[in-house]
């Protein structure tokens, strides 16, 4: 059978390479028989697609329903002369080149487990170009999910800088609205001094936690490294954010000793290797509202973002700046 060689992308930027398979389409004059004698000619073939006249995909044959319809006796002589329709699938998942591979993952899913292995058909500019198999489009959800797994932060699970660059870039080149909050904790480095990095690491992977707890599944969380994290929000930011700065100023007390919680700091190493009092863990929110089109590409909105996490930074204990300023349309 012939195959094709196409290219489909992620949400996030990856490209994937795959084969699919391009039987000729049949018409909706076609007859029923006839589709049986095809099949039974071609052992290797689990499904046809059927287009119109202008060759737009309206329906897919499988093998499955085929052999179904013809399982009694007398089927054969009952449809002699019955057209295409009576084993046609007449929704199947019709997608374009173009579709993220995640929205036809999605897609498959979410059908009924009589479908489940219907082939997928792909067109381009509303024309049939051929049809996918399910097993090929778990292969490379498979591939994906390894790629993205090498990208995220060993210590939180979190993606790292190039799943979040892509992410913005996605977000903008859709022109979708959301709001970027870069993340920073404050006077981390004198706790890690004082307790070891053990202690260190787990109160990353509780940020990581509490900030994952306060977003929604259409939100984006991701650890640049270290301390930093960056959150992609959509709609109103400022309750997540609020309830953010609450739990953590109400929690972050817990990771210190009974001593240390007493006097309301700890005594650590500055970067001259001098003794100094340090407060307990704050943390930073620098936030970036970011309506559609309103930048160019993550460098540009990465400007932004470093000089309101300096302002943001330069506040004592937890705090949250906004930048106000309108963004200049790229």
């Amino acid at each position: 059978m012939k195959q094709q060689h196409i290219t489909l992308s992620t949400r996030d930027g990856f490209s994937i390479a795959l084969n699919i398979q391009c039987p000729t389409a049949l018409s909706p004059e076609t007859k029923a028989i006839d589709v049986l004698d095809m099949f039974s000619e071609e052992n290797d073939m689990p499904a046809l697609p059927i287009v119109d006249d202008a060759q737009h995909a309206i329906g897919l044959v499988t093998r499955r329903k085929v052999l179904a319809v013809f399982a009694h006796a007398y089927a054969r002589e009952l449809n002699r002369h019955k057209k295409i329709d009576i084993i046609m699938e007449s929704s199947p998942i019709i997608v374009d080149l173009n579709t993220p591979i995640e929205t036809i993952s999605q897609a498959v899913t979410q059908r009924d487990t009589t479908h489940a292995f219907d082939p997928i058909i792909f067109t381009q500019h509303q024309c049939y170009v051929g049809l996918l198999s399910v097993v090929t489009l778990l292969k490379a959800m498979t591939d994906i999910h390894i790629k993205n797994a090498m990208d995220c932060n060993p210590l939180s699970a979190l993606p790292g800088n190039h799943r979040i660059n892509r992410e913005i870039d996605y977000r903008l080149q859709q022109h979708q609205a959301f709001t970027l909050v870069y993340v920073d904790l404050d006077s981390f480095k004198a706790f890690n001094d004082c307790y070891g990095y053990e202690r260190g690491d787990r109160i990353i992977q509780w940020t990581a936690h509490l900030l994952q707890s306060h977003c929604q599944s259409h939100d984006f969380v991701g650890h640049v490294g270290g301390d930093d994290f960056v959150l992609l929000l959509t709609g109103d930011y400022m309750p997540p954010l609020q309830a953010i700065l609450h739990q953590f100023e109400q929690e972050i007390v817990s990771y210190y000793d009974d001593d240390a919680q007493q006097r309301g700091f700890i005594i650590s190493k500055n970067r001259q290797g001098d003794a100094q009092k340090f407060p307990f863990i704050s943390i930073s929110l620098a936030v970036i509202p970011c309506p559609a089109q309103s930048y160019a590409s993550h460098i540009h909105l990465s400007e932004v973002a470093s000089e309101i996490k300096h302002l943001a930074k330069q506040q004592q204990g937890n705090s949250m700046v906004v930048n106000r300023r309108n963004p200049i349309p790229s």
